[in-house]
């Protein structure tokens, strides 16, 4: 008996239409007639009559566990991607019910995404690592440094983010957060770096890709490049987080000396994940793969393009 094509529930629509098509086209890899359904709470978001399919979602804070099951199950869904910050931890603490009634979703442990999440505790967790995170403290005088970045403990950081303050900028930014934390000012170059992580927490395949133009924390220009051994270290960031797994992409700067100092880890893809995904870090397909035991299939060193970039127009993703 042959099992029936996934249906992918593509989270948190918004203006995603290149990275939802790019999903769908991952998906089509793994069978032709794969379908990918937009959802998103407001049915009048930007990507919602660009996409092949969308459907409109009641918020998620709204909807207990049988609501949401009874949602996916009445659209056939049999996967779920999220792509959004603030429901990964809503979506992981429902995976194994979802899982009991057919429906997969590409996310990682609940302890993953707190620890991703949590600015603190990913500081002091990876401390030890070669690209280290940069410091993170609640107290500001702990901090050995003359200027600073002040953000709020968890959460997006663009949104609020004081940056390049003195120490009395920095206190009176401050009073503005709800759990402010101080960062010494890191300037220097970023990069991302994306993967796919296995059920054995185990990267296969890594892209780094310069992020030259970015707007609202988001990279609206960005271009790939090797480096074998900022891939190695970013290999090791990734795989000291126990629970991590599907894709995940890390944030870093680059300081004047070729120092790296780890921003943040992301465990979900990104606004530029259309990108790699054109460049053969086929996570959807892989994890379609993995949820229909398959996953010896994915290849443990992808072929992978590193000589793509791309440009974002009025949200859509341009790759050359």
């Amino acid at each position: 008996m042959t099992a029936p094509s996934p249906i992918v529930l593509f989270s948190s629509l918004s203006a995603k239409i290149s990275l939802c098509e790019k999903v769908l086209q991952s998906a089509r890899r793994f069978d032709g007639q794969a379908r990918v359904i937009g959802v998103d709470c407001d049915p009048n978001c930007p990507a919602a009559s660009r996409v092949e399919e969308f459907a409109p979602i009641p918020p998620l804070e709204e909807m207990d566990l049988d609501t949401l099951t009874n949602f996916c199950l009445g659209l056939g869904v049999t996967h779920v991607v999220p792509t959004r910050d603030e429901e990964l931890g809503y979506w992981s603490a429902r995976c194994n019910h979802l899982e009991r009634n057919g429906i997969h979703v590409m996310v990682s442990s609940e302890n993953a995404i707190k620890t991703c999440q949590d600015k603190l505790l990913f500081s002091r967790s990876l401390e030890s690592l070669t690209v280290p995170p940069i410091a993170s403290s609640d107290k500001l005088s702990e901090l050995q440094c003359n200027y600073f970045a002040v953000k709020e403990r968890s959460g997006s950081a663009s949104k609020s983010i004081g940056l390049d303050l003195d120490a009395e900028e920095a206190m009176e930014h401050a009073k503005g957060l709800d759990r402010p934390i101080f960062q010494p000012m890191t300037q220097g170059r970023e990069f991302s770096a994306e993967t796919w992580i296995n059920s054995s927490g185990k990267c296969q395949g890594i892209l780094l890709r310069w992020r030259t133009k970015i707007v609202d924390g988001e990279a609206h220009e960005s271009e790939i490049f090797e480096n074998r051994e900022w891939e190695k270290s970013m290999q090791c960031a990734f795989e000291a987080i126990p629970g991590l797994s599907g894709h995940a992409l890390g944030q870093v700067i680059v300081d004047s000396e070729q120092n790296l100092h780890l921003v943040e880890i992301n465990p979900r893809l990104g606004g530029a994940s259309p990108l790699v995904l054109a460049a053969g870090l086929n996570s959807i397909e892989w994890f379609l793969l993995q949820t229909a035991k398959r996953e010896t299939e994915i290849p443990a060193t992808p072929a992978l393009n590193k000589k793509l970039k791309l440009r974002k127009v009025n949200g859509e993703a341009i790759i050359s």
